[in-house]
């Protein structure tokens, strides 16, 4: 495994408590993301430098845009879009909705199903599911029994479906009928022992390596097809969240948690809480 310290520079200078689930708009030409605790969708906009800020009224566990380009946001138990006048309209709930129980990530499939995991605010171990939520408003439980559903995505072939559970430091990997939507075959992909960083968002890149940030691990972890480590990108924060690429497929943007820092912590790491940005071919080299 490589080890790799690249240039990072700071996209926005902001104190969010869990900044997460960043993904670039192409319709906005935005790079947007969301302050889980803070109740907060950012959108940046990096021809400009700029970046504004929606207020949301209740903590927002998820973010992921529609084939049409249509937000979608995951308020506690509930899901929401945002309408073109920038309202936020609350439309489903799962149907295991308790209360303690919020969602955490989600993304569309090409087909325009939302994947979600529901999970436990309090810790409950084993109580988290996994969610399809289909166009014509049925719900569907796929699996069950995760600490802490997270990050997911899938193969560029979209034959493999992958899925994080990061309090046990694992990543399952599914076969996946794109048609369908039918998932089957779980597996184990990655494993990290927690200790040394827990796997949150993940992506992919144009070779097909995964980018697995480590929350508690100040990096991200690029892993081959078959689950190998190839390289660790570190990072300047101990709580990196998830990362996107920009439009331009070069440019990685990092959101960060300020969450549980200290004050000591924090003078340490300044830029946590920030959306950090990273030149992708230079960390590949």
């Amino acid at each position: 495994m490589k080890t790799v310290v690249p240039d990072i520079t700071t996209a926005v200078q902001i104190d969010a408590t869990i900044g997460e689930s960043p993904i670039w708009s192409a319709k906005r030409q935005r790079l947007l993301w969301i302050d889980i605790m803070g109740g907060k969708l950012h959108a940046y906009d990096r021809a400009a430098g700029r970046n504004e800020t929606l207020e949301i009224p209740a903590i927002v566990g998820a973010l992921a845009e529609d084939p049409l380009g249509t937000l979608t946001l995951g308020l506690g138990s509930d899901l929401a879009r945002l309408t073109s006048n920038g309202e936020v309209e609350r439309f489903a709930s799962p149907p295991h909705a308790e209360p303690g129980f919020r969602f955490n990530d989600g993304k569309y499939d090409s087909q325009g199903r939302l994947w979600t995991g529901l999970m436990n605010t309090e810790g409950r171990k084993g109580s988290g599911i996994l969610y399809r939520y289909d166009p014509d408003g049925i719900w569907h439980v796929f699996d069950r029994g995760f600490d802490l559903p997270n990050g997911l995505e899938w193969s560029h072939d979209g034959r493999t479906f992958y899925f994080t559970d990061s309090h046990k430091g694992e990543i399952h990997a599914y076969d996946f009928e794109p048609n369908s939507g039918d998932i089957g075959n779980r597996r184990l992909f990655f494993s990290i022992d927690p200790a040394l960083g827990k796997p949150d968002g993940l992506t992919i890149d144009e070779e097909g390596f995964f980018l697995s940030v480590l929350f508690d691990g100040s990096a991200i972890l690029r892993i081959d097809p078959e689950g190998k480590v190839e390289r660790k990108i570190e990072l300047p924060v101990p709580r990196p969240t998830c990362c996107t690429f920009a439009g331009d497929g070069r440019h990685l943007f990092v959101t960060t948690a300020r969450v549980g820092l200290s004050d000591a912590d924090l003078q340490v790491a300044p830029a946590s809480g920030a959306l950090l940005r990273l030149d992708y071919e230079e960390a590949l080299q």
